[in-house]
């Protein structure tokens, strides 16, 4: 019986699994834990990041395109937390141009790039230091993906 148990919850165990979308990038050794405000203010030298958060703009660059983020903290599955408060703002370099189709304002993105530095800009007509992000790859979320989630509950009533 005890062995009969084991499989359900293994069985069980598999297919909540298999219901959670993995993450879109392999941290490995990439950070997680540095946000785009703080990124901006100080030098932390060259180093790998995952971030996400919301296109705000597509704009030509000397080489190529510049994709400015609305910077959002990530959850587990580093999908933007759209609820939390924001974390500054980023760019990234891209070395082809884009157009507002290739990456639509007001969707979502995470990204994986090395931080190059940052770079002055203005958002309207105050002046904004922006992290620069380049050899970026990057996950672009459907319209709607926060509410993807599956929510299950378990409840015993009675019906009259």
């Amino acid at each position: 019986m005890a062995g009969r148990r084991l499989i359900v919850a293994a069985a069980l165990a598999a297919v909540l699994g298999a219901c959670a979308a993995p993450a879109p990038f392999l941290v490995d050794g990439a950070r997680l834990d540095l946000p785009a405000q703080v990124a901006a203010d100080t030098d932390i030298g060259d180093v790998d990041v995952i971030w996400g958060g919301m296109i705000v703009g597509v704009r030509d660059h000397d080489e190529g395109s510049e994709i400015e983020v609305l910077a959002h903290p990530l959850d587990r599955r580093q999908r933007p937390i759209t609820q939390a408060p924001t974390q500054g703002r980023f760019a990234i370099r891209v070395p082809q141009r884009l157009t507002r189709f290739d990456a639509p304002e007001g969707r979502y993105v995470t990204v994986r790039g090395r931080v190059l530095g940052s770079a002055e800009g203005r958002i309207g007509a105050t002046p904004y230091r922006y992290p620069i992000l380049v050899d970026a790859r990057w996950a672009l979320w459907k319209q709607g993906f926060q509410f993807d989630d599956a929510h299950w509950s378990f409840g015993v009533g009675v019906a009259l």
